[in-house]
């Protein structure tokens, strides 16, 4: 053991005078990506009101008459089917309704018979649909019938 105490000191002496390597530079952090530049746009704009949106007005319009065209095909010549497929029609699209009265009362009506243009066939085709449907035929003089028609489609107050 004493051989061993005498030869600590000579290693720690040996420790010592062996040259310690140079420290190493702290790695340099990778270059961090440069800020990510967010703008904000603006808020989208605000939808134009559907009496002002012709080409939304005029398909929704001819979308309201395709679906007339349907309820009629389906009422066949029940009135009172056809009464309230009507008055569903009219709470389902009541906007296009209230809109197109707007647009007529307006005299605007020249702009959105621009802008149906490119649904003439499929207002044609409804139209045609509507007209010579038994629908029409059986329930034309029926009071409530018609009452709900015009609710619908009949020409805006004035």
């Amino acid at each position: 053991m004493a051989a061993m105490t005498r030869a600590l000191p000579a290693v720690l002496a040996l420790a010592a005078c062996r040259p310690t390597p140079a420290p190493q530079p702290a790695p340099t952090p990778a270059p961090s990506p440069p800020a990510a530049v967010v703008t904000v746009d603006a808020a989208p704009p605000e939808p134009l009101p559907l009496d002002q949106d012709y080409p939304e007005l005029a398909r929704r319009g001819a979308a309201l008459m395709g679906a007339l065209a349907g309820a009629f095909a389906e009422a066949g010549t029940d009135c009172a089917v056809a009464t309230v497929r009507l008055a569903e029609l009219q709470l389902t699209h009541a906007e296009v309704i209230a809109a197109n009265a707007k647009v007529q009362h307006e005299g605007r009506g020249d702009e959105l018979r621009k802008a149906l243009a490119p649904h003439a066939q499929e207002l044609d085709a409804a139209a045609r649909a509507i007209v010579q449907s038994p629908t029409m035929a059986a329930c034309s003089p029926d009071e409530s019938f018609k009452a709900a028609l015009d609710n619908l489609v009949g020409d805006p107050p004035a």
